[in-house]
């Protein structure tokens, strides 16, 4: 069924037509056919998806692959997240800061959604300044390709097709990761004025340059700095803050 395209279109039309997408959709982002693509969906339905990878198509446990989560997780991993090998399988850690136990709790919800036949690990670390959430499936570099050896901001690090999708689905939820996970809303204070901010801060430039086309995509204002991004201007924080809030 794929064998007439190149071998990168199968798992991008897989997680496409796992995240949603229309025929002509998926057509328009991978250049093929509308007809191919309505062929591909009638030989993969969506109830079929949650037995496989959706974006390899081999046989997994279970993975709920919706595009407001994934582009959540997305944020999460790109922020302060790593993927190790675990004997034969892979584990994802992500470290959260301890201070705000709701965040905890939401992104181990979070990751009990997407991976629901999987156990979720808390530990903690720092003399308890951090918690670290993690769990175990052998196909997290499907999900997550910008895995890869070294850390993240030693690498070039890009979205395939399918990822650029699902974070223009949801941008707010890829916002909303990045912050949870790398980011911060504090007062600035200068001299008789306070106003809130937000900021988040990355040693890589490909992930920096990542946030600052999903707040352009929302119409936040921002500016980017070597290694951080701020966002000060009064209705782009108010918009940050209604649909990300603060971190609690």
């Amino acid at each position: 069924m794929f064998g007439l395209h190149p071998p990168e279109i199968r798992p991008s039309a897989a997680a496409l037509l796992a995240v949603g997408r229309s025929d002509a959709e998926i057509a328009s982002v991978l250049g093929v056919g509308r007809s191919t693509v309505r062929d591909w969906r009638h030989a993969a339905p969506a109830a079929s998806l949650s037995a496989i990878c959706p974006r390899c198509w081999r046989r997994s446990r279970a993975i709920a692959f919706e595009p407001g989560d994934y582009a959540e997780l997305l944020g999460l991993y790109l922020g302060d997240g790593h993927i190790l090998r675990i004997g034969r399988s892979l584990r994802l850690r992500l470290s959260l800061d301890s201070r705000y136990p709701l965040i905890v709790a939401e992104t181990a919800s979070l990751l009990a959604r997407v991976f629901p036949a999987n156990r979720i690990g808390e530990a903690v670390r720092d003399e308890g300044h951090t918690r670290i959430l993690s769990v175990d499936h052998s196909h997290l570099a499907c999900l997550l390709p910008q895995h890869g050896p070294g850390k993240k901001h030693t690498r070039r690090i890009r979205l395939e097709p399918w990822q650029q999708a699902a974070v223009a689905i949801a941008p707010w939820r890829f916002l909303t990761g990045c912050i949870r996970s790398d980011g911060c809303a504090f007062v600035n204070r200068t001299g008789r004025y306070e106003y809130l901010s937000y900021d988040f801060s990355n040693r890589s430039s490909d992930i920096l340059d990542l946030f600052v086309g999903a707040c352009d995509h929302v119409g936040v204002d921002c500016r980017r700095y070597e290694r951080h991004v701020r966002i000060y201007r009064r209705a782009s924080v108010a918009a940050m803050l209604g649909h990300v809030g603060l971190k609690a």
